[in-house]
């Protein structure tokens, strides 16, 4: 007999205690989870910050500001008839989910590995006609592609004129410029330079310029002016997430 895909493995079980004794532990109010509408005392350690991880849901700083943009910026999904999610995080893919769904709007998950996605596309030539989404969100996914030239270009040309692209990457905010190097291609090398193993580069503010470039008219949405520091503060935002609004 088939297994149940409903019913939860031995190890998913287990998980699943786990995560809700630790939310036990850190109930609070001192953090707060936009995504999932969680609190507690203090958020997961990530292996490289503290306090970075909600408990419940799994998100992270990122994820936690791009729903406050959403949030505040109200008339970006409400607009959104049909949208495009690069690399979609669990976290976010089930509240844009279930956003569109209520709104009778198409949610599309894409990435470069088929598994658990809608559709299988390569970023820097999208099997996709013109103008094909009201939006597209495309975050910590460009600095894993060696020709991002391309794939903003090519994000430029599936967003539907009215529409709108949001765009997120590791930003190191004491470079003036992106940083990269082709004769960097080893794990090691790679982590030294560019923070993690499979990065091709590390950006700098200036990755405003190169959407720019790319036909897009570029709105720069940082978190304390966006949220104030009282929002930030509570969800664990980072001062270098910052949100590129192309459109």
């Amino acid at each position: 007999m088939l297994d149940d895909p409903a019913v939860p493995s031995p190890t998913q079980a287990v998980a699943a205690v786990r995560r809700r004794r630790e939310m036990f532990r850190h109930r609070g109010a001192a953090v707060h989870c936009p995504v999932c509408d969680r609190s507690f005392a203090v958020f997961q350690d990530a292996w490289n910050r503290p306090g970075a991880i909600c408990w419940r849901c799994g998100s992270h700083e990122r994820h936690r500001f791009q729903w406050l943009v959403f949030e505040r910026r109200t008339d970006l999904l409400a607009q959104a008839g049909s949208i495009l999610h690069f690399a979609p995080e669990y976290c976010l893919r089930r509240r844009l989910s279930a956003e569109a769904a209520r709104r009778g709007a198409r949610y599309v998950t894409a990435d470069l590995d088929p598994a658990g996605v809608d559709l299988q596309l390569d970023l820097t030539a999208l099997d996709l006609p013109d103008a094909a989404f009201d939006a597209v969100i495309c975050s910590h996914v460009l600095e894993h592609v060696p020709d991002d030239g391309a794939a903003m270009r090519e994000l430029r040309r599936v967003t539907a004129p009215g529409g709108w692209c949001l765009v997120m990457v590791p930003l190191d905010l004491g470079r003036e410029h992106t940083y990269e190097d082709a004769s960097i291609v080893t794990p090691q090398a790679r982590r030294a330079a560019f923070w993690q193993h499979d990065h091709v580069r590390l950006y700098a503010p200036d990755i405003a310029e190169r959407l720019t470039a790319a036909g897009f008219v570029v709105e720069v949405l940082r978190p304390a002016p966006t949220l104030g520091a009282a929002d930030v503060r509570r969800a664990r935002v980072l001062e270098s997430d910052w949100v590129f609004l192309c459109r």
